[in-house]
């Protein structure tokens, strides 16, 4: 407005006036500008949703771990012992630790003796643990996939070199329906097993009738070594998963592909898991005291 035009305005503030001291004119300016203001708020467009969503470790951040984390995330992202009363609040479970190959990246700790499963008791022979994060409800859109979207996932993993693996469970990663039913079973993990006594990494995939596995390296050659991992899966009755790793030294690369039933009936959306995730049930004796992996530059996008 200009400097006429503003005092103009201003009258219409003043004392009560006539409509013919106010002047036809005058009131124009005050209604003009209050259409625009009502309509510029009423059709504000809310703020877009990123198409990608990107974690990575900042060792020089004021924030800890888990706040990085959430601020990407979303606040109930992280399901860590010290999280839960009755489990291990003593110890910070998820960290920040520097590399010498990708600068730093964040560890995730689990203790055998002392880590639980969130705030659940298990019965006996069903013991399990866990230190992971997670898309959720309320995550951004990018870590939810819908019936038939395709969500890439990438990411770095380092196995330590002294983990040990037993014949139960241990995912390094899942691909999680979130659901009214058939969402016990994950689409997919990651995981490490000594099947048939033979330690072992491997993907594992199961739809509503079976399961199946297949190796991807031997538990010793995959150890202490930077793994990028990569993700593609297509939510559908007739879907498929794209699943590939290669070491950052080079020496390790393989790649797999699966048609599969990807989405089941009573699925919400699915997302992605990080972390660590075992049974201890029976197989207590065959484990390290405290064992970790480190994980970073997680990159999930959909179409």
């Amino acid at each position: 407005m200009t400097s006429v035009s503003l005092f103009q305005f201003s009258l219409c503030f003043k004392s009560p006036r006539t409509p013919q001291k106010c002047g036809v004119f005058v009131c124009l300016y005050f209604w003009t500008f209050l259409l625009f203001f009502l309509s510029h708020h009423a059709y504000a467009k809310p703020k877009a949703e990123p198409k990608e969503i990107r974690l990575t470790s900042n060792i020089s951040s004021d924030l800890s771990a888990t706040d990085q984390i959430r601020n990407v995330f979303g606040k109930y992202s992280i399901e860590s012992p010290e999280l839960y009363d009755g489990n291990h609040q003593s110890f910070e479970h998820i960290k920040i630790v520097k590399d010498k190959d990708i600068k730093s990246a964040f560890i995730f700790h689990i203790h055998r003796d002392l880590d639980g499963d969130r705030d659940k008791n298990w019965p006996k022979g069903k013991e399990r643990q866990r230190n992971e994060i997670k898309g959720y409800q309320s995550s951004p859109e990018s870590l939810k996939g819908k019936i038939s979207e395709t969500h890439y996932i990438k990411w770095c993993l380092k196995i330590d070199k002294s983990f040990k693996v037993t014949k139960a469970f241990c995912h390094f990663f899942q691909l999680k329906a979130v659901g009214s039913q058939n969402i016990d079973a994950p689409i997919l993990t990651l995981s490490g097993v000594n099947q048939g006594g033979i330690p072992q990494l491997q993907l594992q995939w199961w739809t509503a009738e079976e399961s199946k596995r297949t190796f991807l390296f031997g538990w010793e050659e995959c150890k202490g070594k930077w793994l990028i991992c990569e993700s593609r899966c297509h939510y559908n009755r007739n879907g498929y998963f794209q699943f590939s790793i290669q070491s950052l030294d080079g020496l390790l690369n393989v790649e797999t592909f699966q048609k599969l039933e990807t989405w089941r009936e009573g699925f919400s959306f699915v997302r992605p898991k990080w972390g660590i995730y075992r049974s201890i049930a029976g197989v207590k004796d065959k484990m390290n005291l405290e064992d970790h992996v480190l994980i970073n530059n997680i990159l999930v996008k959909k179409k």
